[in-house]
Formats: C-alpha cells, structure tokens, sequence
C-alpha cells in the first residue's frame, strides 16, 4: 500500500508545472505559520495582553473572510498565473512593511494593518492555483494532487511553528517575518516558470463584478453535490476553531501545561498526513455518502472519547483519528469542487469556499469559549464529539438525495458511456473521465444529405456516430473532389482537426436520417489528454491525414501529449 502510494505521488510530481505549485504551495505554507507564531509572541512582548492576542489572530481570518469572494473574481478575469504572480508580489511588500515595523518596534496596531492587508493580497492566490491544478494534472491524478496538497499542508502545521520558534530562539522576531517576507518573493519566482495558462470567464462580456461574483453562485446551485461537500467541509472547519480552544484546557487537564497545545495540534496534523496516503482508495468510490460519513465520525467522536481520556499518548492517538477524518472530508470537497464545475467559473467557487472557512472559523472559536466557561471541559468535549456527529447524520440525507440523483443522471448516461469506451480515443480514459465526458455531450438528430462538418472549416468539436450512416470526401492537396469511405455506427470523426489545430481536412455528409453525440473540442481534449494519445489513435489518425493532406501529417503537430 505505501509502495502504491510513493508510485501515484511519484507519477503525479513528474508534471513540471505541477511541481512549481507543490514547492511554491510549500514555501508559503511554512513561512505562514512560521511567521504566526513570531507575530503572536511579538505582539504579547509588547503589549502583554490577551486581547491584542485576539486582535493579531483576527487579523489574518478577517481579511480572508471579506476578500476571498472578490479575489475569486478577480482569479477568473485575469490570467491565473499572472494574478498568482501578482499576488505573491504585492504579499511580498506588504509583508516587508511589516518586518520594518517590527524591527523598529513601531506600534503592534500597524504593524497588524500591514498584516492584514498582505492577506487581502494572498487571498486571490489559493482560487487561482486550485483553479489551475486540473490543468496540470490528468484526471486521474487529481485525487492524488488533492492529497499531496493536503498532506504537505499538515506536515507544514507541524513544521512551521518550529521553524518560527527556532528563528526566534536564534534571530529575533524581524528576522521571522523577514523570512516570511522572502517566501513570497520565492513563491512569485516558482510561478514565473509556470507555462501553463488558465482562465476563467468573469468580465468576458462586459457583465459587472456583481454579475461575476452571482455567477460562481449559480455554478453551486447547479451542482448540489458540491455544495453538501462543501457545507460538509465547513463543519469539518468548525472542529478544528473548536479545538483550537479546547486544546488549551484539554492540555493543562492531561499535565503537560501549555506546551501539550503544541502536541495535540501537531497529532491531528500528522492524522493528516497519514491519511493522505489512502486518498486514491477511498476517492475511488462512486458513493460519497458513506465516506464523509465515516470522515465527520473519525473527526468528531475522537473528542467525545477524550472527555474520559487522562493518558496523554491516549489524547494523542485520538486527534491522530481526528486528523485522518478532517483530511477525508477536505479532499473530496475540493476534488468534487474541481471535477464536476466549470473551468470557467472555478475560481469564483474557490473564493467563496475560502471566504467561509475563517468565518466558520470564527464562530466556533466564540461558541467554545463560550461552552468551556457555562459547562466545563467535560461537557464541552461531549458536545463537539456527539454535537458534530449528529450535525453529520442529519447532514446525510441531502447527501444521499444527490448521491442517488447523480447515480440516476449517470444510469442514464450508461448508454452514452459505453459507447466513448467502445472508442480506442478514450482507450486510457478513467471511468470518471468518460462519464464527464459523456455528461457534456449533446445528441444530435440529422435529416439525410445533411453536411455535418466542411472541409476548410474550424474544427470545433469531435462527431461520434450513434446511428445511421454517413460519407466522407475531400479535395486535399490534390485540389480534386474524391470519396474517401463511408462510415457507421460506432465510429468517429472530426478528430484530425482537433489534435492537429488544424481547420477540417474533410467533408462529412449523412447519406441517411442519423443521430450524432456532438462533443465539445475542449472536453475532447481534456479526456484525450487525461489518458494520452494512444499509439492506435495516433496511427489511425496519421493514416486518415496523409491520405488527403500529406503535409500536413508531418508539419502539423499534436495539440496533447503523446504516451
């Protein structure tokens, strides 16, 4: 199984593009955190209140909560690369302001309002790298890219914090947020050398921003699986600000004072990162439901146990447990998030995924406290462990209703799939590749002597032939009309233009009332390159060209990767 994994993990990390997202996700990560911890010690050496504390903790969930929304348009209007790029580089500023009021030790107040405003900056980052990533890996390696990030991320909760208490122990506190200042800067160099581009579609026709901003809402009302996952993921949210107070108390109860705080995050961490190497098995599964169940009770019902826990490596295993759940239940809301909306519109979703969970956040930091002054530790525990578990049964039956609903819509689609499978194109194709696929296509209905595509024309889109009959002629280079073959059901066309970026290189007309499935030129794409250019497709498509365009068979080349 650890082999299994190393082999995905290996496999996804040979994309060059996918590897600058890893290292420059990763640089950030570890500057962040680092930089939390020498803020927070900075900020209570010079003020020596708890409050201010509070202050320097919202100062980084505030901005996120109120500028994610926006940013995600922003990362759909513009080149994602470039706002990524820009917003690493703006971060980088605003972060170098800090560190000069720091070392200067100017006032804790403006040295928050640089802080927060660098997280304005940094909040169109995340919807633009997550709206990339499905264009760097294939289909079946999304899963396995959702993990990585999830795991690196963990790892990073762990390691962060130590590198700002290191850097504080050896530096001082400017050098801390110096560091985090320079990891800006590396992260903007990694997104230079970024060749992919990637785009949404806010702004394209003159629409206003609130226009852009409802439709990223309507792409979530289209898609109400995506949606429970995600309502799924802020309660997963609302556990973790939950622990971050419980933590405090739990630690003092368990005898290891304030440094068990440190412990216990660092064991549901490391959950995380454990878990990420079973992503591929329980994502393989056409069935949500039971698996952000079996998530939500591994995260909540940890707690409930440790309401009788007084063994500190006993507390430690649970929040392992609890790590492992909250990973399970992130991956597939982001995954579900990438597979099933639209390009188009994903960095707007992402910004307005991000913008919920420092609000949910929030408030179940508030509420603990809360509980933990009327009720005590105990009560609070059981209230998180069995309160979350039944927020997820209760949250099941929706889950289910769109579980069965998508299960109807792919039932339906059975027929459609078959067929795309039945194609040597999709030969490498993962199933959920072809039913998304499958999803996106259109039936046509033709009369006899209809003309389905013109030799010259732009080539658009790939025809598959579901029934009747139709013939296929070209004049080539030869500058002579000739009849080439005639073609059945299960059969294809179109194809040559597409993977060649070439315009249509014959002309495809019915010789008898036929239905046609029309597939869109980029979903053709996208699948083909999920899977690879096969060695048969490209043979057969080779063999197709040469007889009509024999220049273009060696000059033209391939619009995806061939295997």
């Amino acid at each position: 199984m650890a082999d299994a994994a190393r082999t995905r993990y290996r496999d996804v990390l040979r994309g060059r593009d996918f590897r600058f997202l890893v290292a420059a996700f990763v640089i950030d990560q570890v500057g962040g955190w680092a930089y939390n911890v020498v803020l927070i010690v900075w900020v209570f050496d010079r003020t020596h209140s708890p409050t201010w504390i509070a202050a320097a903790t919202a100062s980084g969930w505030v901005p996120r909560l109120l500028c994610s929304p926006y940013a995600g348009v922003l990362a759909d209007r513009y080149e994602r690369t470039k706002v990524m790029l820009a917003s690493s580089l703006l971060s980088f500023v605003s972060m170098t302001a800090v560190a000069l009021v720091v070392a200067r030790n100017g006032p804790p107040a403006l040295a928050l309002a640089f802080g927060a405003l660098s997280i304005c900056f940094v909040s169109a980052y995340r919807p633009a790298a997550g709206a990339i990533v499905p264009d760097v890996v294939s289909e079946q390696e999304l899963v396995t890219a959702n993990a990585l990030f999830g795991g690196l991320e963990n790892l990073v909760v762990v390691l962060g914090p130590a590198i700002g208490g290191l850097v504080l122990v050896a530096g001082s506190p400017a050098a801390g947020v110096t560091l985090n200042a320079m990891t800006f800067l590396a992260a903007a160099l990694l997104v230079l050398r970024l060749e992919v581009r990637s785009r949404g579609s806010a702004g394209a026709a003159g629409e206003s921003v609130f226009t852009q901003f409802g439709d990223g809402i309507r792409a979530l009302r289209r898609a109400p699986m995506v949606v429970v996952l995600i309502v799924f993921c802020y309660l997963d949210s609302a556990v973790y600000g939950a622990a971050t107070v419980i933590y405090v108390p739990l630690s003092e109860r368990l005898g290891t004072g304030s440094n068990g705080y440190s412990y216990l995050i660092a064991a549901m961490s490391l959950g995380g990162v454990l878990l990420a190497t079973l992503a591929n098995r329980f994502s393989a599964s056409s069935r949500l439901a039971p698996l952000i169940l079996v998530g939500m009770l591994m995260l909540a019902l940890p707690f409930a146990a440790t309401a009788g826990v007084h063994r500190v490596w006993l507390a430690f295993v649970l929040q392992l447990v609890a790590g492992g759940g909250m990973l399970i239940v992130d991956i597939l809301a982001i995954t579900a998030i990438q597979r099933d909306l639209p390009s188009e519109v994903l960095s707007r979703v992402f910004g307005l995924f991000e913008a919920g969970v420092p609000g949910t956040l929030l408030v179940a930091s508030f509420i603990t406290a809360t509980l933990l002054h009327a009720f005590g530790l105990t009560d609070t525990l059981l209230t998180i462990g069995f309160g979350f578990s039944g927020a997820a049964v209760l949250g099941l039956l929706p889950l289910w209703r769109a579980d069965r609903r998508a299960m109807v819509a792919v039932r339906a689609l059975e027929p459609r799939i078959r067929l795309l499978e039945s194609l040597d194109l999709f030969a490498g194709a993962s199933r959920l590749a072809v039913e998304r696929l499958a999803r996106a296509a259109t039936d046509v209905a033709l009369p006899a002597g209809h003309v389905v595509i013109r030799e010259g024309d732009e080539a658009d889109a790939l025809w598959v032939l579901v029934s009747g009959e139709v013939a296929v002629s070209a004049r080539g280079e030869a500058g002579h009309a000739r009849r080439l073959r005639t073609m059945g059901p299960g059969t294809y066309f179109g194809e040559i233009g597409l993977l060649r970026r070439v315009p249509r290189t014959a002309t495809v007309r019915t010789l008898e009332p036929s239905t046609l499935l029309r597939v869109e030129g980029q979903d053709f794409l996208d699948a083909v390159q999920s899977a690879g250019v096969s060695s048969s497709l490209l043979s057969q498509s080779a063999s197709r060209l040469v007889r009509t365009h024999p220049r273009l068979s060696t000059s033209a080349p391939l619009a995806v990767d061939v295997l």
